[in-house]
């Protein structure tokens, strides 16, 4: 009776560990060094340690949760049991793969950012096929991906989502350019989040840029993230079907509450992408947001806040095709 309970003791005092930590029982831990030989120096001594993990449906490698004295490398909290996965977030790192994993691993001290992520996809000239994908943090905890944020009438993001950085260095000031992403990165991110889709039951819309929930201070992942691509190929996020760019269509469909607009008109705009999930308190920065993610996907040249007549219809057809999924979930 008393090694029972002593069992039982164990077991309660090291739950709340395990219970952040993917359910792994044969964990060869290496140098990150090893693994990635070609984004870390070999004599480099991150202290950063790596294991092999199926990531369903991806195969890929997961950081090794710091032990003490350096359990403030991991940048997490146990997930509360009512703060349940309702949002995806997609970024791009803006830098590469090697000071990515670096910055969301770092030593914290008195002047530090606490950032991370649930996953890094990195380039396929950064890592091989099998360890493109490195998961940070484990989905049943929380990362500091989103900040500031809101979407809908969620005003916390990070709680309730998962952050996936996607290798890529964004908006290039001085070129006025977008840089492509690698359709490796583009397959892993497909596959995973139709994974998380189903598997937590995240509405289309609820697949988001970090931009749409934070339009005031995030541009990633930019207008060259192929948002239709993902929708046709893998059946994530919120797109409209070719069909559907007829207003007959979606009235057929969808029956909306309201007229599809004849004109551009920003205050009906504004009030439409409120609606949609933007905060529309940055109404530029929203607008801007919206034509990434949708009318100016691919289309750089017509990144601006400038309202069309195409514009117009795409949020009204939006609305129409998802609001009706939103209050479902109240």
């Amino acid at each position: 009776m008393k090694i029972y309970k002593y069992i039982v003791t164990f077991h309660l005092i090291f739950l709340r560990f395990f219970t952040c930590i993917n359910t792994t029982y044969v964990q060869v831990s290496q140098p990150i060094e090893i693994i990635y030989p070609k984004c870390f120096h070999a004599r480099e001594k991150t202290g950063i340690m790596v294991h092999k993990e199926y990531l369903n449906p991806v195969h890929g490698y997961a950081v090794t949760p710091f032990k003490s004295p350096n359990e403030d490398r991991n940048y997490f909290h146990p997930r509360d049991v009512n703060e349940k996965i309702k949002i995806i977030v997609l970024h791009f790192t803006a830098i590469d793969f090697r000071n990515t994993v670096k910055k969301f691993t770092s030593k914290r001290n008195k002047t530090t950012r606490i950032v991370s992520s649930h996953y890094v996809i990195a380039k396929p000239t950064e890592a091989s096929t099998n360890n493109q994908l490195l998961q940070v943090v484990p989905e049943n905890c929380v990362s500091y991906h989103a900040g500031i944020s809101s979407w809908g009438n969620y005003l916390s993001i990070n709680p309730i989502s998962i952050g996936i950085e996607i290798v890529n260095r964004g908006y290039n000031v001085i070129n006025d350019s977008w840089n492509p992403f690698y359709q490796d990165q583009i397959r892993i991110a497909g596959l995973m989040v139709a994974r998380m889709v189903k598997q937590y039951k995240v509405l289309p819309q609820h697949v988001v840029g970090h931009s749409d929930i934070a339009p005031n201070r995030k541009i990633d992942p930019g207008v060259l993230f192929p948002w239709g691509q993902l929708y046709k190929n893998y059946g994530i996020g919120a797109w409209l079907d070719n069909d559907e760019m007829n207003e007959t269509v979606i009235i057929a469909k969808y029956r909306p509450s309201t007229p599809c607009p004849r004109t551009p008109d920003r205050k009906l705009f504004i009030n439409y992408l409120g609606i949609y999930g933007y905060n529309i308190r940055y109404e530029t920065q929203a607008i801007k947001a919206f034509k990434a993610h949708f009318t100016a996907n691919q289309k750089p040249k017509l990144y601006n806040q400038k309202i069309t007549r195409l514009e117009m219809y795409w949020i009204w057809a939006l609305v129409a095709k998802y609001s009706n999924l939103s209050k479902s979930e109240l």
